[in-house]
């Protein structure tokens, strides 16, 4: 079988991210496929995690921000 020109027991990390989710869906008992999508994973920035939010700046900001959408 082929995903995206590569044979099913190719190199995982010449696949796109997207590839590699669509072969472990489609393969859910190869371990190595799940581990190599799980080390992908782990290796993306994390998101970042914010402190306390002063809700009026916050306010101000989302208002921008629908201003902003609308035009």
């Amino acid at each position: 079988m082929e995903i995206g020109g590569l044979s099913m027991k190719s190199d995982f990390q010449a696949m796109t991210m997207g590839e590699l989710k669509k072969y472990v869906l489609e393969h859910r008992n190869d371990q190595e496929a799940f581990q190599a999508l799980m080390k992908r994973i782990d290796a993306q920035p994390q998101n970042q995690i914010y402190g306390e939010v002063d809700t009026e700046q916050f306010s101000s900001l989302l208002e921008q921000h629908r201003r902003f959408q609308k035009d």
